[in-house]
């Protein structure tokens, strides 16, 4: 392949520097040292029009769009004012930074250099340091590994000391977003208007004419998904199906990224992604220097979505033109590489149970290949960056065609009346900065009157919107059809037909319920299926996949690829050691160990290291030598034992005697294996924030300095300056970019550090604002608080981080697990909404997952009336499934949450106040309710009669405040007097559920 795709994404990657930030206003305008590179000679800046070689300039000034399309959520505005009033550079008081959503500023010092900074021949220090980086990789010849280099290590290796470094903004007068974020799109964008050529010769040389290539937002998409985690009888296909999914975009992603850069994938955003970092270090083992190997727990936790955001050329091609267009053949590529890799993780599996058990070696090739061939349908969609029948930019200098070519993208982006850009104070705003600078031009031919015209750029948000609807009528017109299955279907889904041999060569789709339940039930199956379920061709890759994943990424430690549904205990251990209860850690392990010492074949599992792990990292890190709590479950250890349906008399007798001995250290309902919780949470409305609808001013986004010199605009400039910018800022490619980047801060850092560290649970999945996670019955609340709180980057309840301007920042820098720096959080104007599901160990799996997601959309369906407008999401639905099938469901604002898990925690640091004091409420409430003026009379009553609080007025005073506080905001919260009666009650029955069986 030529190297002009690859120079131009590195020209893209370098046009600014690393620090340009930091540097002197007048010293804005320089270039990063991309000459330096070996592998960029013959390359020219488009930037410099005097510039003589063998490009075509036209080509180059083509290429060179890509900063200002980039750019156009800010230049086409902010950027525009003459940079002789309105520049903003680092002094003594540092840079103000801003979220790019809410809008919060915080103050950025590079502490290390700060001095420095003051002092003169700040270009040239600057410079100095990112040549020092350079240098290491500047005699590199491959083009496509030096781009690799600066994308994933240059920022990197500049933050090393500084890690303030991450946070310096590409434009100084709009700080909301990172250099690195622009220079990424930058790049995507310069490949974009390249073109992707296989040979040199087909990009166009000096005075060639040549078809311009257009930058395209591409989606790629596969499903089934939420059905494929759904089908899951054990946390190991929890675990596997989620993790799956997770590794086939991320093969994906990862092969499109070698052929195509990494800096395509606008989402999901590759960089420090464990997966591709495993990968990329297979591809180029020296940049092991810069990269640290991933460790077990962050490959074994998946984080990629379905769905796959691309920037791509269209190499001058419309329509159905098929030869030589980018955009197509990196689709078809994606679905062959995600075919490939399922396939082959098939054939991995088949291959082991082959080695375990020789009977499937006969298995009916149907029910295996066929069925995993059809497993995956996939979407596509495309959209150009502004309308193909129009140039890319326009001036606004020539009116008529300013205007027609406006209403042309409007047009193209459906944007109607008062929505379509460009119509009201900005359009005032972008005549009054070019009539000034025409003035300017006539008396001082010095005057900054080269002016960028007006980009498609500026309608990159509502592009992406559309693009998001055109995928949405693809998978409504889908043909997809699964196999016909001839015989039994899969116990688990009811769907496709089970695995099963060929029993008859004339019919050899035929088998018996007889049959199936015979090969299923073989002694030489037990382990991995327990003789009574029998499972479609997908469920077996599921079960099968922790026994194959040290074949797939080379893992030798699987201790902590997934929970089991007993590890549930782990939270009842940490808070034992929390209040330094070791009794109750010692009184466990006499427990274990009389059931290995009385059952034999127990004592075999426990030596089993796998099916003695937890799969819980604070375990793993705490208690490594702990037993297993299945221990503890009669019929979970049961399975665990490979009886055969044959030794159906010996499983009972021995269940019988496995009860009794647990039953004497944990009696029924005393037991800490119980009950299971499972999470899901979703940011709200998130495809609103990638439109930009929900973005505020640009006033809340500029620097104060910024703020403070507009006062001494030119006359002409001041008032539609002032008028601008109350104008609701936009998401352009350089914002959206910040945002896919910035998520996986939340996702990668926070999220995980908060359930594996903080507290004793598992994440099974966290991709940007999406959560699947594993905790327990007694610490679900805080840490639901706890993701809630750093979602919206509020106060961290635990204390361990600072919040500053909506970024969280580690306190103690010694923690080796986390950044020493600030970490994105999605801001105090974003919510999440959650769905939660306490089990009883008796309830099916699959039963729990289904209420999971149902309680998620009830929780996003849930709203509140606030002077007659309705409020939705931002709000927790909690399911209790008891062993009976009975569901307590309890649904309420995150507010009104916090209020409930204050009321339990006081209940739960004063054990004489007994779960009964919540049913009692409940009940009296439901006989005796009181109006809203009259709720603290209400409880305070309702307390001053309890014998608990005979002797302690203050407990008394603090308790009823608590309660009061909770049904003060229940009436809030809750629109109609059922609604709000119903919810009083199922909190208060929550609040008894919890109380109770937290009690050991």
């Amino acid at each position: 392949m030529s190297e002009a795709y690859w120079q131009a994404k590195i020209w893209g990657l370098l046009h600014d520097p690393g620090l340009k930030a930091l540097s002197h206003s007048q010293d804005l305008g320089r270039e990063g040292q991309w000459e330096i590179l070996r592998c960029m000679q013959g390359w020219q800046s488009p930037k410099d029009g005097s510039a003589v070689g063998s490009l075509n300039r036209t080509w180059l000034d083509h290429v060179g769009l890509c900063d200002l399309i980039a750019s156009a959520s800010d230049r086409s505005t902010i950027g525009r004012l003459a940079p002789q009033y309105s520049a903003i550079s680092y002094q003594e008081n540092g840079l103000q930074i801003h979220h790019l959503l809410s809008g919060k500023a915080q103050k950025l010092q590079i502490c290390q250099w700060h001095e420095r900074l003051q002092q003169g021949k700040r270009k040239e220090f600057l410079e100095q340091k990112e040549l020092e980086v350079l240098n290491s990789i500047k005699d590199w010849d491959n083009p496509s590994q030096v781009h690799w280099w600066l994308w994933r290590c240059y920022p990197d290796l500049l933050a090393k000391d500084t890690p303030e470094v991450y946070l310096l903004p590409a434009e100084t007068r709009l700080p909301d977003t990172s250099l690195w974020s622009h220079t990424s799109i930058t790049s995507a964008l310069a490949g974009g208007l390249a073109g992707y050529y296989r040979q040199k010769e087909d990009y166009p040389a000096k005075g060639q004419s040549f078809t311009r290539s257009r930058p395209h937002l591409v989606v790629f998409t596969f499903s089934p998904v939420q059905e494929l985690v759904k089908a899951s009888r054990k946390m190991r296909d929890f675990w596997a199906g989620s993790w799956l999914l997770h590794y086939l975009s991320a093969k994906v992603c990862w092969e499109l990224a070698k052929k195509y850069g990494a800096d395509t994938l606008l989402y999901p955003c590759l960089y420090q992604q464990p997966l591709i970092d495993h990968w990329l270090l297979e591809e180029y083992p020296e940049f092991s220097q810069w990269i640290e190997e991933p460790t077990p727990q962050q490959l074994l936790t998946a984080g990629f979505p379905n769905v796959i955001v691309m920037i791509l050329p269209n190499n001058g091609k419309q329509g159905d033109e098929i030869k030589d267009n980018p955009i197509y053949a990196a689709t078809q590529y994606a679905k062959q590489v995600l075919e490939k890799e399922w396939q082959e993780l098939g054939t991995k599996s088949l291959e082991f149970l082959q080695n375990m058990n020789p009977a499937w070696k006969e298995i009916n090739p149907h029910t295996w290949d066929d069925w995993l061939k059809s497993q995956w349908q996939t979407y596509w969609t495309a959209l150009p960056i502004g309308n193909l029948e129009t140039e890319l930019t326009q001036s606004p200098r020539k009116d008529n065609e300013y205007k027609q070519w406006c209403d042309s993208q409007n047009d193209f982006t459906n944007l109607k009346e008062n929505l379509a850009l460009f119509e009201t104070n900005e359009a005032e705003f972008l005549k009054a900065v070019f009539g000034l600078l025409d003035k300017e031009t006539e008396t001082d031919s010095k005057g900054y009157s080269r002016q960028p015209n007006l980009n498609v750029g500026s309608w990159w948000g509502s592009i992406f919107d559309r693009l998001r609807y055109n995928l949405t009528a693809v998978k409504n017109a889908r043909t997809w059809s699964m196999p016909t299955a001839f015989g039994p279907r899969s116990t688990i889904s009811g769907i496709g037909s089970v695995v099963h041999p060929i029993y008859d060569e004339t019919k050899p789709d035929w088998a018996t319920e007889g049959q199936t339940k015979k090969f299923w039930s073989e002694r030489r199956n037990l382990g991995l299926f327990d003789g009574i379920e029998e499972l479609n061709a997908t469920e077996v890759v599921k079960r099968v996949l922790h026994r194959i994943l040290p074949k797939i990424l080379d893992i030798k430690d699987l201790s902590l690829t997934y929970p089991d549904l007993s590890s549930g205990v782990a939270g009842w251990l940490k808070q034992a050691e929390i209040t330094g209860d070791q009794e109750a850690i010692k009184y466990y392990q006499t427990a274990c160990q009389e059931i290995c010492d009385r059952f034999d074949w127990v004592k075999k599992i426990t030596e089993n290291k796998n099916k003695n792990s937890w799969g819980i990292p604070w375990i793993n890190k705490h208690y490594p030598k702990l037993p297993n709590p299945r221990l503890l479950n009669a019929g979970w250890l049961i399975e665990d034992e490979n009886f055969t349906p044959q030794d159906e008399l010996e499983k009972k007798a021995e269940l019988a005697k496995l009860r009794d001995t647990i039953t004497k250290h944990f009696p029924p309902g005393k037991n800490p294996t119980d009950w299971y919780v499972l999470a899901a949470g979703d940011g709200d409305s998130m495809s609103e924030w990638l439109k930009g609808s929900k973005l505020k001013e640009y006033r809340e986004y500029i620097p104060q300095e910024l703020q403070e010199k507009i006062d001494g605009f030119p006359d002409e400039i001041k008032q539609p300056v002032s008028e601008f910018l109350k104008v609701n800022k936009r998401m352009g490619p350089a914002t959206h970019s910040a945002l896919s980047r910035s998520l996986l801060d939340f996702a990668n850092q926070l999220v995980p550090y908060l359930t594996e560290s903080r507290y004793a649970g598992r994440l099974i999945y966290c991709g940007g604002d999406d959560i699947l996670a594993y905790t327990n019955l007694w610490e679900w609340d805080s840490w639901l608080w706890d993701i809630r709180q750093c979602f919206k980057g509020q106060e961290d309840p635990g204390n361990e981080f600072v919040s500053q301007g909506d970024y969280w920042q580690i306190r103690e820098q010694r923690n080796k697990v986390l950044p020493n720096r600030p970490l994105f959080t999605l801001g105090s104007a974003a919510t999440i909404s959650f769905g939660i599901v306490i089990a009883h160990h008796s309830i099916p799996l699959a039963i729990a997952l289904e209420n999971l997601w149902s309680a998620e959309e009830e929780a996003k369906e849930h709203y509140c009336l606030t002077n007659n407008e309705k409020y939705q999401k931002d709000a927790v639905q909690v399911r209790a499934i008891y062993g009976n099938g009975n569901i307590l469901k309890a649904t309420a604002k995150f507010d009104v949450f916090n209020c409930w898990r204050n009321l339990v925690e006081y209940a739960q640091q004063h054990k004489e106040i007994d779960w009964s004091i919540f049913e009692r409420a409940a009940e009296i409430w439901l006989q005796h309710p009181a109006p809203q003026q009259a709720i603290r009379q209400w409880t305070k009553a309702f307390c001053e009669r309890r014998n608990v609080f005979k002797k302690d007025s203050g407990d008394r005073d603090i308790f009823a405040t608590k309660l009061s506080d909770l049904l003060s905001n229940l009436f809030i919260y809750n629109s109609t007097n059922e609604q709000r009666d119903r919810e009083i009650r199922n909190w208060l029955k929550l609040a008894a559920f919890v109380k109770r069986n937290r009690q050991i």
